[in-house]
């Protein structure tokens, strides 16, 4: 699923997605594992994530101030 995409389907969600294609500026194609309005209920889902996957946890909504794009490596 292109960002675009999943930007539009889970508006002010947040998301735990398997990044399947990345540029330099972060995932450019990626799979949702876990969508939530709750932020924590997202973070419960990176311990789930089995190893070798590489996965971001994204919010969908306005961000206002300062912000950190996060990608793990598993």
């Amino acid at each position: 699923m292109k960002i675009s995409t999943l930007n539009r389907k889970y508006k002010n969600m947040w998301v735990l997605a398997e990044v399947l294609k990345e540029d330099t500026a972060g995932p450019i194609d990626v799979k949702p594992l876990v969508v939530s309005h709750d932020r924590d209920e997202v973070y419960k889902g990176i311990g789930k994530v089995p190893k070798g996957k590489v996965v971001a946890t994204l919010y969908t909504g306005k961000v206002t101030g300062p912000f950190l794009f996060f990608i793990c490596h598993r």
